[in-house]
């Protein structure tokens, strides 16, 4: 059998470069070599623990398909035809189409209770560990840190136009967790607590890539002002690049003076949306001091427990000035959808998200570049 190379997460802090099997696509699957996978900041925080099992990390996935498992459908979740050698980018959940949660609402639904999530580690989704042995088969290729992905059938994916860059096309996931969060927030036109406005204010937290994409697509959505606070002169510089009304260093200025400002732009009032993309908890009670009455909090960058708690007042924090809290993890396929047409769009600078790219086998060296100034990187096949 032929072999290939991944990073397998082995140990606290360590991926051990590995040589795989490379298998031939299953019935309705297919073989995936990967010229693109961003890495998020879940991954980071998988690789500080130990795995339950070895396994090969990595959801932000694009690759050109090398081959087909018998009776693959070969077109994608879009309905347009693929072929060997088109690029397409995965959406990471396969919901198992069995359980309650499918049934109610759905094979694309993220509520799954028994899912496969590529480059994911069972147990932080909530489902059974990996066995500790691998049940005897050690570790495939199921992430995007390696050369190749093993395309599982009943995945959702969609064709790379030709015109995109392998590393444009890996913001895809993020800028899903962004499409989704700006849709949670929509409420029926001229409804009391309609945010989406021109008239209306919006505060994102956190200048990584989810609230920097978070901001384009607020602007799509058609918020009148939006209002952006981070610490990394990268990632402050990529806000205003992208077009953020007003940018706020959080390195010169505390929470109090962000209260402050924002309530001296909004006359008094607070912000009409306030979306958390950090992965601070603190950070959520900023967001409730943050926002008006009447107003909406998204919580989108506390995704991982880490067991640290905050204090929440739920009188007079919530009900009292009966806000909207509402929380997101995963979203489904049409986010996805969505977020390729914004991509396919030559008028949105997505390409200053990208901060650096380097070769898979590089990357020790890329998850060193995360603890530095950077917004966006990249592994890529080459």
């Amino acid at each position: 059998m032929e072999s290939t190379v991944a990073q397998v997460w082995t140990g606290a802090n360590r991926l051990q470069q590995m040589s795989l099997p490379l298998p031939q696509p299953g019935p309705g699957g297919l073989l995936l070599q990967v010229t693109a996978n961003g890495i998020c900041g879940t991954d980071v925080h998988f690789l500080s623990k130990e795995p339950t099992a070895p396994l090969v990390l990595g959801h932000e996935i694009v690759g050109r398909i090398i081959a087909f498992g018998p009776g693959h459908e070969r077109h994608d979740a879009d309905g347009l035809p693929l072929a060997e050698g088109d690029r397409v980018a995965l959406f990471p959940w396969l919901p198992c189409g069995r359980c309650r949660g499918c049934h109610r609402f759905g094979p694309g639904a993220t509520t799954c209770t028994d899912a496969f999530v590529y480059g994911i580690p069972p147990e932080a989704i909530g489902l059974e560990p990996l066995a500790a042995d691998g049940s005897g088969t050690g570790p495939t290729l199921t992430g995007g840190f390696g050369r190749h992905v093993d395309v599982r059938p009943g995945t959702y994916m969609w064709r790379v136009p030709d015109d995109m860059h392998d590393t444009i096309a890996s913001l895809l996931d993020p800028l899903a967790v962004a499409v989704r969060t700006v849709d949670v927030a929509r409420t029926p036109t001229g409804t009391w607590d309609e945010v989406l406005t021109p008239d209306s204010t919006a505060v994102v937290l956190g200048l990584g890539a989810v609230g920097l994409l978070a901001t384009i697509v607020l602007r799509q959505a058609g918020v009148g002002t939006i209002v952006a606070a981070g610490g990394r002169p990268s990632r402050l510089a990529a806000a205003h690049a992208v077009g953020v009304d007003v940018v706020l260093d959080t390195h010169g200025q505390d929470t109090a003076a962000r209260r402050r400002f924002v309530l001296d732009l909004t006359r008094g009032l607070g912000a009409d949306l306030v979306i958390d993309a950090t992965n601070s908890p603190a950070a959520l009670a900023e967001a409730l001091d943050l926002v008006r009455r009447l107003g909406t909090v998204v919580e989108v960058g506390n995704i991982v427990p880490d067991g640290t708690t905050i204090a929440v007042d739920p009188a007079r924090d919530v009900c009292q000035r009966n806000l909207r809290l509402l929380g997101v993890s995963f979203n489904p396929p049409r986010s996805y959808a969505q977020g390729m047409s914004l991509l396919a769009r030559h008028d949105l600078p997505f390409g200053r998200l990208i901060s650096r790219s380097r070769p898979v086998e590089d990357a020790d060296a890329a998850l060193r570049d995360l603890a530095g100034d950077v917004v966006k990187i990249v592994l890529t096949g080459s």
